[in-house]
């Protein structure tokens, strides 16, 4: 898995998706690999709280015998958080309420990277 390319990847998603706020790639244990939002947050807590919510989801998947999670979403208030990801590569990508008719676009591309790498 190489950084750059995974880098370049996302930074396409932000490019051709305008409503992605931030998008941000992880390891399995939570290392930062590449990350960037429009506003500042702190990504290492996103990746932390992320990491907590994609483990539940794959547990939950494996409860109810359906096998391991391998996209999450979760609608707030006032926007959605996506995850997509394996035990190797976690991607994550947030955006505003005004994404909601691209949110499927985005996992779909997610999706497609962690084809790639993960």
């Amino acid at each position: 898995m190489s950084q750059s390319e995974i880098e370049s990847m996302l930074n396409r998603i932000m490019d051709q998706i305008p409503e992605v706020e931030g998008i941000i790639a992880a390891d399995g244990n939570g290392k930062k690999i590449s990350g960037q939002t429009i506003t500042e947050m702190d990504h290492d807590k996103i990746i932390k709280a992320v990491l907590t919510t994609f483990k539940a989801s794959q547990e939950l998947g494996t409860v109810v015998e359906k096998g391991e999670a391998t996209e999450v979403r979760v609608n707030s208030k006032d926007g959605y958080t996506m995850i997509v990801g394996s035990k190797k590569l976690i991607l994550i990508a947030i955006t505003a309420l005004d994404a909601v008719n691209s949110v499927s676009l985005i996992v779909r591309n997610l999706h497609m990277i962690l084809e790639q790498f993960g």
